[in-house]
């Protein structure tokens, strides 16, 4: 099995999913177990495919998925901060995160078109 705690991307998704489950704790129950928990569920669904990526001669499908996974855990995010759960200091850097997850998966994506 190919090694993956050496990627950048890896990281910087296991340290976000990381500071989200720590935040998520602090959640109203209502919103913990609901959007909250979808928005780990995602998370852990990242970092699995860039596992399995990493692991794979052809990775695009599985860096598609990182991304999807991306865009749908920022619109569970943006529900938290609309709905007033999570704060604007928390939300800026979540949001700094993705898309730092997002650029490191898309430049991952172009390097395995190229072939390499």
């Amino acid at each position: 099995m190919a090694r993956y705690n050496h990627l950048p991307l890896f990281k910087s998704a296991y340290d976000f999913n990381l500071y989200f489950i720590k935040l998520s704790r602090g959640f109203p129950r209502d919103f913990k177990y609901g959007l909250a928990l979808e928005a780990r569920n995602l998370c852990s669904a990242m970092i699995d495919d860039i596992i399995l990526a990493n692991n794979k001669q052809i990775k695009t499908e599985y860096i598609e998925e990182i991304l999807l996974a991306v865009e749908k855990v920022k619109i569970k995010i943006r529900l938290l901060r609309d709905l007033g759960v999570i704060k604007v200091s928390s939300y800026k850097f979540i949001f700094e995160s993705l898309i730092d997850i997002s650029k490191q998966a898309t430049s991952w994506k172009e390097w395995a078109r190229a072939g390499h």
